[in-house]
């Protein structure tokens, strides 16, 4: 599953430099704290993390997303759609 530039989405791996602002929701955040994802992996990652109360409720953001993002890639390859 390919995505262009343009479709990809950010994954925030903390929401640590996201702030509401008068014209909506900025990001300020490092570049590092940044995965670019296809729109259904972006999907299919909040649904990992979202579904696993360990993973939502007993790791940080980032340890959570991490954790995920590694169960999703290996899943990806099994069936091969990981890049």
């Amino acid at each position: 599953m390919r995505a262009t530039p343009a479709e990809l989405e950010l994954h925030h791996l903390t929401y640590r430099g996201v702030v509401r602002a008068d014209t909506g929701w900025q990001a300020w955040e490092p570049h590092r704290d940044l995965v670019p994802l296809h729109p259904y992996c972006h999907e299919l990652l909040h649904r990992l993390i979202d579904r696993d109360a360990v993973l939502s409720r007993h790791r940080t953001r980032r340890a959570a997303s991490l954790f995920a993002l590694h169960r999703l890639r290996a899943k990806l390859a099994t069936i091969g759609e990981a890049p």
